[in-house]
């Protein structure tokens, strides 16, 4: 929002700290659930849908809470995640 204050850092940093959490809970789901290979193999690209969620939330915690996030930005491995956030940069 154009004019509104910018959050205050351990807002922030607490914000990067669920998201971070939130990643790992999703990772130990994904684990679980790879854990019955037959379940894993019935639903192979749902897992790989929490996966995905898990490694955006943990790009986006990483920018949430870097001293410099348009600069973490452009190391996020994820390309259609990065472009999102290269494009808000620039908004």
């Amino acid at each position: 929002m154009s004019g509104s204050p910018p959050l205050a850092h351990p807002l922030m940093h607490e914000i990067a700290v669920t998201l971070g959490t939130l990643a790992g809970e999703a990772e130990t789901f994904g684990t679980v659930l790879c854990g019955d290979a037959d379940f894993a193999a019935r639903h192979l690209g749902q897992l790989q849908q929490i996966d995905r969620i898990a490694q955006s939330l943990r790009e986006i915690a990483r920018v949430m809470a870097a001293s410099d996030p348009a600069a973490a930005v452009t190391s996020i491995c994820l390309g259609d995640l990065r472009a999102r956030l290269e494009t808000a940069l620039v908004a």
